[in-house]
């Protein structure tokens, strides 16, 4: 039996429901998850969402498996296909993603953590490649950063995206 992962493309916003709706019929569908940060009602809070909107993978053995029930599966909108049939995902792919992905399947995401005291470098924006030095985080999504700019140090914010480790 040689089951390889495939990728299934559901409906808007039906990820999960596809997922439920394959696991009854048998296949062995899985969802990498991933957390997010969401705005609402002015308040900020983790949700988890598909690390790949619209796109879930399924081990399906193609010779001893009728995969064409996924296509009529209430959430699936198609299989990615080639002219030959549909397309395998290297298994190198999904061992790494699921290397990553702690047990329930969320893979971790979060930009790493600095140091007080770390050098960084800025990657966007006016002061892309300059280099600083990480003072704090100062809200969920901004950091400051200490800077020495025509001889003095100066403070700047700026997203927590746009730095990396010097």
């Amino acid at each position: 039996m040689t089951r390889h992962w495939y990728v299934v493309r559901s409906q808007p916003h039906a990820e999960r429901r596809a997922r439920e709706n394959l696991e009854r019929q048998g296949f062995d569908p899985w969802l990498p998850l991933c957390r997010r940060r969401r705005r609402h009602a002015r308040k900020m809070e983790i949700v988890l969402r598909p690390l790949f909107p619209r796109y879930l993978f399924v081990a399906v053995d193609l010779d001893t498996t009728p995969w064409r029930a996924m296509l009529s599966t209430f959430g699936v909108a198609n299989v990615i296909q080639g002219p030959a049939g549909p397309v395998p995902v290297p298994d190198s792919v999904i061992e790494g993603l699921r290397a990553r992905a702690d047990q329930a399947g969320v893979l971790d995401l979060e930009p790493p953590a600095y140091q007080t005291g770390a050098k960084v470098r800025i990657t966007t924006g006016p002061l892309s490649d300059i280099e600083g030095i990480f003072q704090a985080r100062t809200d969920a999504e901004r950091v400051s950063i200490l800077l020495t700019l025509m001889g003095r140090a100066v403070r700047v914010m700026v997203p927590e995206g746009d730095i990396e480790p010097a």
